[in-house]
């Protein structure tokens, strides 16, 4: 089969007009229709938005026989109807693993603030491993829910471009908010704590613990901005829901494109840095009761990860 018609065979597989492929891709009725005639050929970057759509690899698509494939009984057709439940679903989702990282760092923030007592060391503890267990319900709820829906939905067509760039204002919006409220906490702590002095009848253990507490309190709401205008902002790579729907076996494989494995390997080691970035802070503040000066690991390791995501970019830009 020529290429023209093996994207009619996808096409009438999916059950897609040539209108409704050519607003997926952003290109007109035409243009699609010289395609199918093999008047044409389209560009890199369209192809491989083809073999995404239609969850085939590049040479297959090209110069292959797509009529000869087996279609996997585990992987259905996708439907445009199902993306309106993909993204409620990706929003609940998103919402759920933010509220769970914000209460690990919120135990976090109680376990300094309580440690200004002397009956408090073991309350902290207490209140910290609650919310630890807490959370990891709400990351193992959320994960299965997310792994039935794969299941259920194992291939999703991509958003129309003008909702991925009505969602860019929002991101700024939420990213900035964040690292504002990075700056007001270390405004308040150097305010707090530049005089080196506590308040009448306020010791000044309690109230170095007081500030560092406060100052931790701001950095878990900026995490937790970060984390869902990242989680909000993934779900619009649709590919990448769609690969991994591969790797979990509920889809059959498709090629990845360099670009897409960079994002994989920055999203690892942003996630491996801001780890090492929370042990750090805990055991500088446990050992050496250093609460103080070990904040400044959460602007390094942000910092950090700025720089590996523009790295892996840059290295694996096509």
């Amino acid at each position: 089969m020529s290429f023209g018609e093996n994207i009619g065979y996808y096409r009438r597989r999916d059950g897609i007009t040539q209108e409704q492929l050519a607003e997926r891709l952003f290109v007109t009725r035409q243009t699609v229709s010289r395609w199918e005639t093999d008047a044409v050929l389209p560009d890199v970057e369209t192809l491989v938005r083809l073999c995404d759509l239609f969850s085939c690899d590049m040479d297959t698509l090209v110069r292959g026989d797509a009529a000869a494939e087996q279609p996997s009984e585990t992987a259905p057709s996708p439907s445009p109807d199902s993306l309106p439940l993909y993204d409620r679903h990706m929003n609940r989702f998103s919402l759920a693993i933010s509220l769970g990282v914000l209460t690990i760092l919120l135990g976090v923030t109680l376990l300094i603030l309580l440690s200004a007592f002397p009956w408090g060391g073991v309350a902290g503890v207490i209140a910290l491993l609650a919310l630890i267990a807490a959370a990891v319900v709400v990351f193992i709820v959320a994960g299965l829910r997310h792994e039935g829906f794969m299941r259920e939905h194992p291939h999703m067509f991509p958003y129309p471009e003008e909702r991925r760039r009505a969602f860019l204002p929002r991101m700024t919006l939420m990213i900035a908010g964040a690292t504002a409220l990075i700056f007001v906490g270390i405004i308040l702590l150097i305010l707090l704590l530049g005089s080196g002095e506590a308040p009448t009848g306020v010791e000044i253990a309690v109230w170095e613990h007081l500030s560092a507490a406060i100052f931790m309190l701001t950095v878990s709401i900026a995490v937790f901005l970060y984390v869902m205008a990242g989680m909000l902002h993934s779900k619009y790579e649709v590919s990448e829901y769609n690969r991994e729907c591969v790797k979990e076996g509920f889809a059959p494989p498709e090629e990845s494109t360099p670009r897409e494995r960079g994002k994989q390997i920055a999203e690892t080691l942003s996630s491996v840095i801001m780890l090492a970035a929370t042990a750090v802070f805990l055991l500088f503040g446990f050992l050496a009761d250093a609460w103080h000066p070990a904040w400044v690991a959460f602007p390094i390791g942000a910092i950090l990860t700025g720089i590996a995501s523009a790295i892996c970019e840059a290295f694996f830009k096509k």
